[in-house]
Formats: C-alpha cells, structure tokens, sequence
C-alpha cells in the first residue's frame, strides 16, 4: 500500500513538473528564432602566444604607451585556457569547438597554394576528403586543413565536433581569415615538426576551410640576430588587415614572443631581457597602428592561448584578454559562467564573438556571452586577483594534499592503536589503575580530522589582504602556520569536552560556518585551499564538492549527536531539524547560490534517511528493501523536483546568461535535447573513473571504509550492540554512508564528496571505540 502510494506521489511530481516547464519551453523556442541579422561589422582577434599577466605589470607598461592606454580604455579579464596538454592547439581546437577539445601535434595548416611532399596542399585536401565546394574552385590564399580527420577522431570521445564557430560564421555569411603564425623558422628550411600553424584551428569549417589566410613565410622576414632567424613582418600584416571584408572576422597571431621563449635556453639572460623588450615594443607599435585605424564599426579582441614558460613556473595560468571598441572607457569583463568579476572561460569567448555579430548561440554550446561592467584600475585589480589565485593553486600541494595524507595515517593509527589497547586490556593485571597510555593524544588528533574543514574555510578570508601585504610566498607561509595551530588549538579544547558536545559544536558548527559562507557570495570558500582552483576551473562559484560533502556529513552528525545527547526527539525538534534539512538542500539547489546538482540530491537521501529514522516512527526504523526503494524513490524525486523548480524560476525571464550549468541541463532535457544529456552523463562518468584512479581522496574512502568495516565486524555483534545502545548515532551514520553512495553516484567528483562525507562516520566511531575501551 505504501509503495502504491510513494508510487502516486512520484507520479504527480513527474507531472506537475512537464506542466510546469511546458510554456517556459515554448516561450523559450520563441525567442531563440528571433534575432536582428547578422551585423555588418568588422571583429579583429590578435592572438599572442606567450603573453601572460607578468608582461602586463605597470612598471612594464611604462615602455609600452599603446598597449598601456589599452589596458585602461579596454574591457580586461583573466582567460581560463587551461587544457590536458597546457598548449595552444588545445586552445585553439576548443576555441573553435565551443567545448574543451583536443589538439594534435601532427595536424597544421597550410595556405592552399602551399606544397607539402610535393603535393600541393589543395589538391591533398581534395585526396583526404574529396572534393570540397564543387560550385567554386579553392582560392590560392584560402587556409586549409588537410588532415582535419585527425582532429575529428581525437575529439570522437569528447562528445564535441570540430569547427563549430568557424561553421556558424560561415553559414551566416561571415568572412573569415587568419594572418601569421608562430612558425619556428622559415618553412622553406624547417623540418614540418617546427611548424606552428595552429591558430586556424578557431576560424575553420566542420572540412577544414578557412576563407582566407597568410602564414609563415608570407608574414615574417629574415633577420639573423633574432629567434630562429625570422620575425613578424608587421607592415605586410597591416597591409593585410586593411584589405578585410564586411562583415568578417581576422585572426592574427603574433609569434615573436613565442619563438623567443621557444629558443630561451641558448640566450645569457641579459641578451633574452633586451629581445623580449623589443618584441614587445614592435607589438606595441602595430597594436597602436591596429587601434588607430578602427572605425566605429569595428571591434578588437586580444589574448593569448598560451601564456610563456616563467608564467607557468609561477602559476600564473590564466591569460589576458582585452575587448576595445572606439568607445570603450574601461571596464572588467563580467561571466556568467564563472560569477567572478574579470574571470571568464575559453567557451564564453566562442559564445562572444558569435554575439559581436548577432549570431544565435546554438544550446550546445558551454559558454555564455561576455558582458562587462565599468571600472577603474582593472588591470591592477585582476592583477592581485590573479596573485590570490597562484597563492590557491601552489599552496594545495603544499597543505591539502599532505593534510589528506594525514587523515589517512591518522585514521589507520587510531584504529591500531584501539585494537591494540583492546588486546592490552585482555591481561587484567595491565593498566590496573593506570590511564590509558597516549588516549588524549589519539582522541586530539582525531577530532583535528573534523576541526580542519572550518578552520581552511575561515583561512579563506585572510588570502586577498594578505596576499596584497606579503606577496604569494609569505602568504603561503602564514596560512599554513594559522591552519596548523587553530586547528591543534580547536582540537585540544574539543577533547576536553563530552563527546556528544565535541560532535554537537564540531558538526553544527562546520554546517553553520559553510552555509553562511554559501549564501553570502562564498567569498571564504573562493580562496579556501579545500574550496575550489580557478586555475583549474572545475567549479568557480557557489559550494564545491568538497564542502558540499562536508556540509552534509557535518549536519546529520551534528543532528543526531544532539539527538543523542537530549536522549530522543522533543516535539520542536522534528520542525527545526526539518527545516534546516530543507534549508541547506535549498541552499544547494538554488542557482543563485551555484547549484550544485548531485549535492541537493545528496542532501534530499541522507537528510530524508536521518529525518525518516529520527521521526518516522518504529515503522522506518529498519528499513527493508520495498521501503527503502521507496523512500529512496521519493527524496530523489523531491530533490529532482526541488532542483528544476529553483532552475526554473529565473529562466527564460531572468535570460539565458544567469542560468547554472544546471538550468541549461534541465532545459535541454525538456526540449528533447538526449544526446546532450548523454555527453553530460558519459562526462560525469568519465570523471569520476579518473579520479577513482588519480585522485587521493579515493584513498582517503578507501581508508575509512576499512576502518569502518573492521569496527563493526570486530568483535561480531558490535554493530547490533552499538544499535542499542547508542541509535541516534547509529541513525547519523547510516544517513551519511547513503549520503555518501548518493553523492559517489550523483556527481561527476562524487569520490571526493563522498570521501569528505565519509569521515563523519569513520572519526565519529573511533571515538566511540577509543570511549569504550577507556570505560571498561
């Protein structure tokens, strides 16, 4: 009866939500149909690899007049382009496929009057891919890609296609060029292994196509004494530029600092300082030409795919990006993608220039277009940004993964030490009147397990001034240092406490701590080593996974040790506990907040298992399997139904762009959209296989499963003794381990919020243990 009645209820929540999201679909498929026309104008993208925030620094600024006036009439951000290989053909394939891609070092591009092998290069294309454009034969100057097959099947597993900006330009009737190159040397005396022809990779066609193009040897010039013998020709590429079509697009890639870096090992330091100047200063000069000559119709967009080797040393990973027009005032270039002011994503420049010339932005696409917002002093500002940002980046390898190592160690140590205290104890005449030897020390060091996560959320807050007094390195220092005693401190005063107390202050007090965070902005957990690295750019905003694990496994424990402690449930416990239950999974949920998908979901089973258990009555107590299918069945429902009800709410009225990654899922589900659901899911997969493979936090779940098994199999009965004897903490336990599994199997980093999740059941039940034995 119960489960034809969770069966209905499933039922009605299925149909209330296609009822709900049935006029948002049709008026969203409105308003996608509807656009302006491709505007007649002209964008310019200068690509400069090797370029990195450290060559735009004011005291290097002072020489380059052009490029600093830039800086201070442009729309600045800081470009996340990181990719698997850290290179710009990466950059550049992803560029052109709106989506993270694939790059391979084989694949060029070559002008189709070039020869390769002898072979000219149109004709090779013709061979690989047959004839292409039967209706008009292939300019001499057009850019081609012979073995785009290649790219094609080193992306077939990603999901994504090739060429996808290049292609909509195209059918939109966008022309579209590519000028330059970062060739290592003339083509005519330079192995095919030196070549750098991979900017076209952005502008192409799903066949390889480009309409127009000049690289290598059309736009440099021979000079001895410079990089590989060779340097851009600027005033060809000016000649160039000035010959561009309306509307159209040029890409133009500058190799000097590329080549120079390329070369850097065989330069004395003093010789590289004053080339790299005068590289630089030649880009300055072109880019003031390039400036002077816009028209107001035009548009000038620069970046660089891959910052130099000093930058990376540093971590000094995100790039440059500048948007001028010949009305810019200033600005810091705004993403929804990231909600962080001057960060954006590689996807959300695909997404823009489609947006410079009214092109609709196909669902499938990642980003969302760039907007910006007024304001002085950007650069500087994006500057110490992206200081704070290597401070997180270098310190997690420093403190996080040693702090994880320790929590390993610490968990095997302590259940050693319990079971070697319990064989101790089998001989009555050992520790008679004695204190147990080293057992505040164990107990400390375990409820350091617990402390930490709070303490490296609040150390969030300390990163921006200090790293602004200090510098990066000295940050680093005082941070561990901070993290290290508060959490010792916090540890030592909770083990003089009642355990029921310790797990009351610890649990409420973490759950407390990040759901204030969350839904203020989470400006702690934006600089918390635990939170997440824009330099990796898994996650930039709301409750990463790794909190989110921590969140819940911190809640229900502190829950059921209060429980526990007032021995049974009051009659105001049931609406308080309820509602903070909904509150944090609401907190999860909302877009506002940086929905957090699987983590709502996982909220919706451990808290719905706690609640169930705590109030339910006997009845649910011992849940067997139809009941829980059941109750499981239901909370993922309500969570489902939480999670579209909160995505909806903003969408279509609030406008595409202030949808989550969430929203945007949701709506392709309901427009049919199955097989972007399916890459989402075969990612999701995807990424949880590596981490299972790659990521400690694997280990850290791995560790406590053991330690947990041995615990209630050792001695046999225990875990039924436990049941009696201490339910409630039983009840928070089995939450967080169905918790768990749902956060494994909801997220695309599901071990690492299960792992954080499972250590409020591991410490929890050493403690009982190490109290046990101390008792008996």
């Amino acid at each position: 009866m119960k489960l034809k009645i969770a069966g209905i209820i499933v039922g009605i929540l299925t149909l209330w939500l296609e009822l709900s999201t049935s006029a948002e679909g049709i008026e969203a498929g409105i308003g996608t149909s509807i656009h302006n026309g491709v505007k007649s104008k002209q964008v310019t993208v200068v690509s400069i690899p090797g370029l990195s925030f450290m060559e735009l620094r004011p005291d290097q600024l002072v020489e380059l007049p052009h490029l600093r006036r830039l800086t201070e009439l442009s729309a600045v951000g800081a470009m996340n382009i990181r990719t698997s290989s850290r290179t710009m053909r990466d950059v550049y394939v992803s560029l052109g496929t709106g989506a993270p891609s694939i790059g391979v070092a084989e694949v060029q591009a070559f002008a189709a009057k070039e020869t390769r092998q002898g072979i000219q290069i149109s004709e090779l294309m013709n061979r690989y891919i047959g004839r292409y454009g039967e209706d008009k034969p292939i300019e001499p100057d057009s850019v081609l890609v012979p073995d785009i097959t290649m790219l094609q099947r080193a992306n077939e597993k990603q999901g994504y296609g090739t060429g996808i900006l290049g292609e909509l330009l195209k059918e939109y009737g966008v022309y579209r060029s590519v000028l330059g190159s970062s060739d290592l040397g003339k083509r005519s005396g330079i192995e095919e292994k030196k070549l750098r022809r991979y900017s076209p990779f952005m502008l192409m066609d799903s066949n390889g196509f480009v309409d127009k193009g000049a690289l290598g040897d059309d736009v440099v010039t021979v000079v001895v004494d410079r990089p590989y013998g060779v340097t851009t020709n600027y005033a060809q590429l000016r000649s160039l530029w000035e010959k561009r079509k309306l509307p159209g697009i040029a890409l133009i890639e500058l190799g000097d600092l590329y080549r120079l870096y390329s070369d850097q090992e065989h330069y004395t330091e003093e010789r590289f300082t004053q080339l790299k100047g005068q590289i630089l200063k030649e880009m300055d000069e072109w880019i003031g030409q390039v400036m002077a000559g816009m028209t107001e119709e035009e548009s000038l967009w620069i970046f660089s795919p891959e910052v130099n080797n000093e930058a990376a040393r540093a971590k000094a990973y995100l790039s440059p990006i500048l948007h001028y027009t010949t009305d810019s005032r200033g600005a810091i270039l705004v993403s929804e993608s990231t909600r962080r002011q001057g960060v954006v994503t590689a996807q959300d420049f695909t997404s823009s220039l489609l947006k410079e010339f009214n092109i609709p932005v196909p669902s499938g696409l990642m980003g969302i277009p760039l907007s910006y917002m007024g304001k002085s002093d950007v650069l500087a500002g994006l500057v110490r940004e992206q200081s704070s940002m290597q401070m997180i980046y270098r310190s997690r390898p420093l403190l996080l993964y040693p702090f994880v190592t320790y929590e390993m160690l610490i968990l095997l140590l302590s259940l050693m030490y319990g079971l070697w205290i319990k064989k101790r104890l089998a001989d009555r005449e050992y520790l008679e009147g004695k204190a147990l030897p080293w057992h505040r020390s164990v107990r400390t060091l375990l409820f350091s397990l617990l402390t930490a996560p709070g303490v490296m959320l609040l150390t969030g807050w300390l990163v921006v001034p200090l790293t602004t007094k200090i510098g990066v390195e000295g940050t680093m220092r005082v941070l561990i240092a901070v993290f290290i005693m508060c959490t010792l401190l916090i540890s030592v005063v909770m083990e003089k406490c009642r355990l029921s107390t310790a797990m009351i202050w610890l649990g409420l007090g973490n759950a407390l701590i990040i759901t204030l965070d969350g839904s203020t902005g989470a400006h702690a957990m934006k600089y918390s080593i635990l939170g997440y690295d824009p330099m990796i750019g898994a996650r930039y905003y709301g409750i990463g996974n790794e909190y989110m694990g921590v969140l819940i496994g911190a809640l229900v424990l502190g829950v059921t040790a209060a429980m526990h402690r007032r021995h049974g449930a009051s009659p105001a416990a049931a609406p308080l506990v309820c509602g903070a239950f909904l509150l944090v999974t609401a907190c999860l949920a909302a877009p506002s907040l940086g929905a957090n998908a699987g983590g709502a979901l996982s909220a919706a089973v451990a808290f719905g298992v706690a609640g169930a258990h705590c109030f339910a009555g006997e009845g649910w107590r011992e849940l067997r399997l139809g009941r829980g299918a059941a109750l499981l069945s239901a909370l993922l429902a309500l969570g489902f139904g939480a999670l579209w009800l909160l995505n909806s709410a903003d969408s279509p009225a609030a406008a595409f762009a202030r949808e989550s990654h969430v929203g945007r899922a949701f709506h392709a589900l309901h427009a049919g959209h199955f097989d972007q659901i399916g890459q989402l899911i075969e990612r999701k997969l995807r990424m949880n296989v590596h981490l299972l493979r790659a990521s400690v936090w694997s280990k850290v779940l791995i560790t406590s499963l053991i330690v947990m098994a041995v615990l209630v199999l050792r001695p046999r009965g225990h875990l039924r003794l436990w049941q009696h004897k201490y339910p409630y903490w039983m009840y928070g336990f089995s939450a967080n381990m169905i918790g768990a599994i749902a956060a494994l199997l909801l997220n695309d980093s599901g071990i690492v919020a299960a792992a954080t999740m499972i250590v409020f059941v591991a410490v929890p039940m050493l403690l009982l243990r190490l109290g046990e034995l101390e008792a008996s």
